[in-house]
C-alpha cells in the first residue's frame, strides 16, 4: 500500500483575510461554522472542508494570487468546470478573486483515498479510468496542451545523468544501464499523440472513494491532450507500490490492451528518471515529505522496470 507521508504545511481557513472569508460565505449564502484542513497532498495552498450553519459542506481551495501555486489552482478550476457532467469529479461551485487571494469552491464528496491493495477498490479505480478514456475522447476542453508539449522536455532525465554525470547514490542497476535508460526514455513520445483529455497526475491521493464504492477524480491541475493509455500508465507505479503486479492489468485494460510493451517501458523509464532527479532536490519548505514520496516512486518504478526489461 502506498503511504502518503508528505503532509504539506498548508494555509488554513482562519489565516485567510477576513474579506476573503466573508466573500466566500456570501457566495455560499450561509455562515461557515468550521473548517477542517486536508492533510494529504504536497501543495501548500489551503484545502479545507467548510461546514455551514445549515448543515451543508463544501470543499474550498485558496492561495495567494502572488504565490507560484496560483496558476495551478486557476488551471484546475478552469479544467474542472463542466467535467462533472462527463466523469465523476466534484463540480466547481464558484471561483473568486478577493483581497489578493484566489479561491475555488467545489461540491463536497464524502470519501477517502482508495487503497489499491484492496481488489474491490482497485477494480473501481480501473473502471473509472475506462470511463474517463471513453467520456473524455475527444477532449471537451479547448486550448489544452498535448502531453508532449507539456512534459516532453522534462521527462529526459536519464540523458542529463548520462551527459552530466550520475549521482553516486543512484540505484546500482540504473548506473549499470544508464546509457540504455537514456536511449529508452523518449520512445513513448511517438505513441503519446491523441485527443483524450488526460489528468496526468493520477495517484491514490488524487482519487476519492465513497461508502458505496464509487470513485471520483480530483485535482485537475495538469490537464493535457494525448493517448488514452497514458493515465493508466502513470498510475501503474502506485499499483506496483501497493504490492501488485501491474502487467496483467495493463495487458487487459481497455486503455492499454494491445499496446506495445516497449511503449510502457519507455514511459516508465521516463517517469523513473524524473523522480530520480526530483527526489534529490532540496525539499520545498512547506512540503517536507515530497522528496521522500519521489524517492520511493523512483525506487518502485526502477524495480518494476528492471523486471520488465530483463536487463542485468
Amino acid at each position: 500500500m502506498v503511504v502518503f507521508e508528505g503532509v504539506a504545511r498548508r494555509d488554513e481557513w482562519p489565516e485567510l483575510p477576513e474579506p476573503v472569508r466573508e466573500a466566500v460565505a456570501d457566495r455560499l449564502g450561509g455562515t461557515v461554522v468550521s473548517a477542517v484542513n486536508q492533510r494529504g497532498g504536497y501543495s501548500h495552498g489551503m484545502a479545507s472542508v467548510l461546514a455551514l450553519a445549515d448543515g451543508r459542506r463544501v470543499f474550498a481551495k485558496a492561495v495567494r494570487g502572488s504565490d507560484g501555486l496560483a496558476r495551478a489552482y486557476r488551471v484546475e478550476a478552469a479544467a474542472a468546470q463542466g467535467l462533472s457532467v462527463l466523469v465523476p469529479t466534484p463540480a466547481v461551485l464558484f471561483t473568486l478573486d478577493c483581497d489578493g487571494w484566489f479561491v475555488v469552491v467545489f461540491e463536497f464528496v464524502d470519501g477517502r483515498h482508495p487503497d489499491l491493495s484492496r481488489p474491490a477498490e482497485l477494480r473501481a479505480v480501473l473502471a473509472l479510468l475506462a470511463r474517463m478514456a471513453a467520456a473524455l475522447t475527444p477532449s471537451p476542453l479547448a486550448g489544452i496542451p498535448t502531453v508532449a508539449e507539456k512534459f516532453g522536455t522534462f521527462l529526459r532525465c536519464w540523458s542529463r545523468f548520462a551527459e552530466q554525470g550520475a549521482p553516486p547514490d543512484l540505484n546500482r542497476w540504473a548506473l549499470r544501464n544508464l546509457d540504455r535508460l537514456a536511449d529508452l526514455e523518449t520512445g513513448w513520445l511517438e505513441r503519446s499523440g491523441g485527443e483524450t483529455l488526460l489528468h496526468t497526475d493520477l495517484r491514490p491521493d488524487n482519487l476519492l472513494i465513497d461508502a458505496g464504492g464509487s470513485v471520483s477524480v480530483v485535482d485537475w491541475a495538469w490537464p493535457c491532450r494525448g493517448a488514452a493509455w497514458l493515465d493508466l500508465a502513470a498510475l501503474a507505479p502506485a499499483i506496483a507500490s501497493a504490492g501488485l503486479d501491474p502487467d496483467p492489468i495493463l495487458a487487459e485494460h481497455p486503455a492499454t490492451v494491445g499496446l506495445d510493451p516497449a511503449v510502457i517501458d519507455s514511459f516508465l523509464c521516463a517517469l523513473a528518471g524524473y523522480w530520480s532527479v526530483q527526489s534529490r532536490q532540496p525539499a520545498p519548505p512547506r512540503s517536507p515529505g515530497l522528496r521522500l514520496y519521489q524517492a520511493r516512486a523512483a525506487r518502485t518504478s526502477l524495480i518494476w522496470l528492471a523486471s520488465r526489461t530483463g536487463w542485468s
